[in-house]
């Protein structure tokens, strides 16, 4: 059983986990949603280093989300109290970044998704300086589905993590 999904940017000087179970919330989201595209955010932390972000729960998307096939728009109903709740608890959590599925083979960030990253890295208010996005695609024929993941950090371009530099199972 997989306990964790890994990533790190060519650059090295980002990383990503995703908690196996965070990853099989997106892939049930993405077969729930079939030919509509649909998404959600990420909540995690970072290590203490800074330098890598642990996703510990994708969610779902928000009840007021709007979408179609080939357009999402992610709501923001529950989010607040919802961050705030992770925020408080224990084992402290926060958003990390969104998730996003495209109905398709191939899978290109589009205009809007760019757009919204760049937006999030700059708004204070979600307190996030370097927001993960993760495009997941339509499920292939052996099982497999495409993933891109990408880092926002504030004031340079984005860095895609290199499906090369996957580093599979944990």
């Amino acid at each position: 059983m997989i306990a964790t999904l890994d990533w790190i940017t060519p650059c090295q000087g980002y990383a990503l986990r995703i908690a196996a179970e965070s990853w099989r919330q997106i892939d049930s989201e993405c077969s729930r949603s079939g030919a509509v595209e649909t998404g959600g955010i990420l909540v995690g932390h970072y290590t203490n280093g800074q330098s890598t972000a642990f996703v510990t729960e994708a969610l779902p998307p928000p009840k007021d989300s709007a979408r179609g096939t080939s357009w999402f728009h992610r709501g923001v109903a529950g989010l607040r109290g919802l961050l705030a709740k992770r925020w408080e608890s224990e084992h402290r959590t926060y958003y990390i970044g969104e998730w996003h599925y495209h109905p398709a083979s191939i899978v290109e960030p589009s205009g809007d998704d760019l757009a919204q990253m760049y937006a999030i890295n700059a708004d204070p208010r979600y307190r996030c300086r370097e927001p993960v996005m993760i495009i997941v695609g339509k499920e292939g024929e052996g099982g497999e589905r495409p993933v891109r993941v990408f880092v926002f950090p504030h004031g340079v371009p984005f860095i895609e993590f290199g499906e090369s530099d996957r580093l599979g199972a944990a």
